[in-house]
């Protein structure tokens, strides 16, 4: 076993802290003073009557309101005049703030314009960005996108984007236009769709930014500064005038309606439908899967604090989980997609340590443990409230879902409960303390969790953060229904990072502690017992006058993970060199250095090939290729990876693909296809009569849109997965008959391979569901 004592992680530690100081220190002076917020104020005009939003600024009140131009690049030259120009006004009515863009371009023809689904990725095409915030704090606001066809994306910004909720969804329009001197939009965003203070100041954080996709080229009306993006509010302009507005919506009820049914065969594992349904036993079976409820009351007790309700909650419309393979031996983390607990997720974004693929290693509260069984099951909501929003200072959530029993998994009924208090301090810094609490029912075991967290960020680019938890649960000995022993201690959960990060330096380093009995039934702790320490470098000059690479990015990266004896465990190196294209192309070299060691044995290939206890050190060289999201084809069209000396013998071959095909202006796909290829010497093999075994999985999510207009929209997802024996396939269509409500027609079937007998690996599933949604505003 190989040990990495205590005296050298902090060595890592206080090394990198010296040098973020030398290099603070060194750019102190420059950096304190470059900052583009507030250079740059617009004023709204008072209108009487509202304005008919169609995409032309051909209104009277649109050319006597102000116009505002002067755009900047912040790609590809920082700070030089945007090579087309942009100008917009900003009016607006008692109820309606309106927004006007005219995008010039000197050849029209050549704009790019094809998404037509709400929400989706809007960065291949030509956009208008419009950020606002309202309570001018500089942290929180909102997102605005749309392109040259209309299509609308919203998001909610917390913490200067640290959470961006792009699945957020409010009531809005935009319409566009495309002209014979470039593109124009309007925006209406009723002020019953924002959170506004109660006092009416003297103006509104803003910005707008414009890309042009053929060019690759970011333009800014104000935050052009690179090292940021359009959510990082401390940057942005200013937006005044606006007064005697009506603050808003007072209350939404969105009642639903479904229909549908569902069948299902070859289960012999003794489910049901409902659980007052009775068994299924063998065979065949049909269920209603037909309901009625509650998607959302929504109640706004101040202009800053709203609370929401919901009762039978239904997640029927939500897009399937890509099939993923599990290569590792903890789970793997799968995203949040329901729409009730996405909107207002920023503010229960808490205790998050990123890995090096932007992904997590750990989420102190991670909803899709709320309503979703371990294997991805839907677990039946009963009734829910959440209240959101701005008090007494505070940034305050506070969140209640009840849930029914899940027989089929032995999962209890269950009460969860989470709190959440956050305070602005100094420019862009916060401090809070979260509370989180399961309640099982019918019995007395809960799992609780209580901590702090704190992020400071000075310097513009220099920040340090962290958070600590600690769980406490019932215990056998005061608690007959729990099988846990109740101990004393080892239940704390820790983090933190220093960095620099700039557009040309980054250096960084970040660290985690989970005790061996640390217990956290709300959130994704995939591995107890383990001691992190992350330090990171990195460079990423741009080259003066190449007309074809942008930027590189150097990094350098090594993960070390011990257990609580400060023995090493895993230890991965990261290199990495990255080209930047100026056509929008990227290309990446990143090989990988590796050693584990574990005390038991380890398969995820039962009865083929298993890797016995022991150390193993082993290094993979990689290479990807990713193509401007504005062509044809786009995305990363290769991803390809080859271990050597696979766990002390093998080999590993991984290549993925997933290109973004533009057939038509209303169709596109999205293919995302991988292989992994291993192969292990006779030792490794459960038969030690054969020279070698492995594995090769096969892995499809494809995905073809096919929009006829922005209110009719059709989606078609196939899944095929070798590893799980599993293809699937799951249509959509969604009907937007007006902002906010929507008609959907889902169709969901998945089928498991049989094996060399015909008996099925598993059941195969088929549901047809109808929803409606339809909001009374009071």
């Amino acid at each position: 076993m190989i040990h990495l004592p205590v005296r050298n992680m902090r060595l890592v530690i206080f090394s990198t802290f010296l040098l973020l100081i030398a290099a603070v220190s060194a750019q102190s002076q420059n950096e304190e003073h470059k900052t583009t917020h507030g250079r740059k104020t617009a004023r709204a005009s008072a209108i009487e009557q509202p304005i008919l939003v169609d995409g032309s600024l051909d209104e009277e009140v649109w050319r006597t309101a102000p116009s505002y131009a002067g755009f900047v690049q912040q790609d590809p030259q920082e700070g030089a005049q945007a090579t087309e120009q942009t100008e917009f006004r900003v009016v607006y009515t008692t109820s309606t703030l309106y927004i006007g863009v005219i995008a010039y371009d000197s050849d029209p023809q050549s704009i790019i314009a094809s998404e037509r689904r709400r929400d989706a990725d809007l960065t291949v095409d030509d956009t208008i960005t419009v950020v606002i915030d309202t309570f001018h704090d500089h942290r929180n606001g909102y997102r605005f996108r749309t392109n040259p066809l209309g299509t609308q994306q919203d998001a909610l910004i917390t913490d200067e984007g640290r959470d961006l909720n792009e699945e957020w969804d409010e009531q809005w329009e935009a319409v566009s236009r495309i002209t014979n001197v470039g593109w124009s939009t309007e925006f209406a965003i009723p002020f019953k769709s924002l959170r506004v203070p109660v006092e009416e100041g003297d103006g509104w954080g803003f910005d707008i930014q414009r890309s042009i996709r053929r060019k690759n080229e970011d333009t800014f009306w104000t935050s052009y500064l690179r090292g940021f993006t359009i959510e990082q509010l401390s940057q942005v302009g200013h937006l005044s005038g606006i007064a005697e507005i009506e603050t808003g919506l007072k209350l939404r009820v969105k009642p639903y309606v479904l229909g549908g049914f569902s069948r299902t065969t070859d289960r012999t594992d003794g489910s049901t439908c409902r659980e007052s349904d009775g068994p299924l036993g063998t065979g065949s079976h049909t269920c209603n899967a037909s309901d009625a409820g509650i998607e959302v009351i929504k109640y706004r007790i101040t202009p800053s604090l709203t609370a929401d309700f919901t009762y039978r909650t239904d997640f029927a419309q939500t897009e399937v989980d890509d099939q993923e393979v599990n290569l590792d031996r903890f789970p793997l983390f799968f995203p949040e997609k329901r729409e009730f607990f996405l909107e207002g997720a920023g503010v229960f974004e808490i205790g998050v340590a990123p890995n090096e693929f932007g992904g997590s290693i750990s989420k102190l509260f991670h909803s899709r443990q709320i309503g979703l069984s371990p294997s991805r099951q839907p677990i039946p909501i009963v009734a829910g409230g959440r209240i959101t929003g701005r008090a007494a200072g505070l940034t305050l959530g506070m969140l209640n879902i009840q849930t029914e029993r899940y027989a089929l998994e032995d999962i209890a009924a269950s009460n969860y409960s989470v709190f959440v208090a956050k305070k602005d301090i100094l420019e862009r810094s916060t401090i809070g303390a979260f509370f989180l609490n399961r309640e099982m029912g019918g019995s007395c075991d809960y799992n609780r969790l209580g901590g702090v967290e704190a992020n400071f960020v000075f310097y513009q680019y220099f920040s340090v953060g962290g958070f600590a938890a600690k769980s406490a649960e019932s215990g056998s000995a005061n608690c007959p229904d729990s099988n846990r022993a109740a101990e004393e201690g080892s239940d704390w959960l820790t983090a933190g990072h220093i960095r620099w990060d700039s557009d040309f330096f980054n250096l960084e380093t970040s660290w985690l502690t989970v005790d061996d009995n640390f217990r956290d039934d709300l959130g994704f702790i995939p591995r107890k017992g383990r001691r992190d320490i992350m330090p990171q470098i990195g460079f990423r000059p741009r080259p003066r006058n190449n007309k074809y690479i942008r930027q590189f990015v150097v990094r350098w990266r090594s993960d070390y993970t011990m257990n609580q004896q400060n023995q090493l465990e895993t230890r991965v190196g990261h290199a990495g060199l990255e080209i930047r294209f100026q056509n929008g192309d990227q290309f990446a070299w990143v090989p990988h250095t590796r050693f584990d060691t574990f005390t038991e044995p380890f398969t995820n290939r039962e009865g083929v090939w298993i890797i016995p206890p022991g150390s193993y050190s082993w290094w993979n060289n990689a290479a990807r290729y990713t193509l401007n999201p504005g062509r044809v084809i786009s995305g990363q069209i290769i991803n390809w990876a080859h271990h050597i000396g696979y766990f002390g013998g093998g080999t590993f071959h991984n290549i993925n693909m997933q290109p973004r095909i533009r057939l038509t202006d209303q169709m596109t796909a999205q293919i995302r296809y991988g292989v992994n290829k291993a192969t292990f010497p006779t030792r490794m093999c459960v038969d030690k009569t054969v020279e070698t075994c492995g594995f090769t999985d096969h892995v499809v999510n494809a995905r073809l849109e096919y929009n006829f207009n922005n209110q009719w929209l059709t989606s078609t997802t196939i899944q095929y997965n070798n590893s799980d024996n599993f293809w699937g396939v799951n249509m959509r269509l969604n009907y937007i008959f007006r902002p906010g409500d929507d008609f959907f027609l889902i169709y969901n079937e998945g089928r498991r391979f049989v094996d060399s007998v015909g008996v099925p690996y598993g059941p195969n599933e088929r549901t047809l569901q109808a929803k409606l949604t339809y909001s009374f505003d009071f």
